[in-house]
């Protein structure tokens, strides 16, 4: 077995000992921040956080009403074979459904059904609420202030243009 390919950028200067330790925050921090999310959809919609994201995905227009679970899975920062059970299971309930890709068989796409739509459609207002309760909390931590701000920033700005 070949041993794996080192990835280099060319010019980049390998992150410091600060850089990581910033990273380690954030990642720690916006993770806390995806819990609060993953709870507020669970406990007033019965609705993990990994199937609204997949919902949210299909519902959008760029996805042409379908998107192959590769990229599915590349939107929503899953593996493929944790996006294929995810689907399995919004498929028992009737929120989406697996088609052959046209043109390969072997290709397969979800899809959200109406009653995904619907039931997206109802757990939005949660998510959007729990998101801004906790951009704004994250306002006052330093290490994620500049972040939460350019969120609500880019948003301000998308609602104005």
């Amino acid at each position: 077995m070949d041993a794996p390919q080192e990835h280099t950028v060319p010019d980049s200067a390998p992150a410091s000992d600060a850089e990581d330790e910033r990273w380690c925050m954030a990642v720690r921090l916006l993770g806390r921040m995806e819990r609060r999310l993953d709870e507020a959809l669970r406990r007033r919609h019965a609705l993990p956080l990994s199937e609204y994201r997949a919902m949210c995905a299909l519902s959008r227009p760029e996805s042409g009403g379908a998107l192959r679970m590769g990229e599915l899975a590349d939107r929503i920062g899953m593996k493929d074979s944790s996006v294929t059970r995810l689907i399995a299971r919004l498929e028992a309930q009737g929120l989406a459904e697996r088609t052959s890709w046209s043109g390969d068989g072997r290709a397969v796409t979800a899809a959200i059904t109406e009653a995904g739509r619907r039931r997206y459609t109802a757990a939005t207002f949660t998510y959007r609420s729990a998101l801004g309760t906790e951009l704004d909390a994250a306002r006052a931590n330093v290490h994620l202030a500049d972040l939460a701000d350019w969120v609500r920033t880019a948003e301000a700005d998308e609602a104005a243009g």
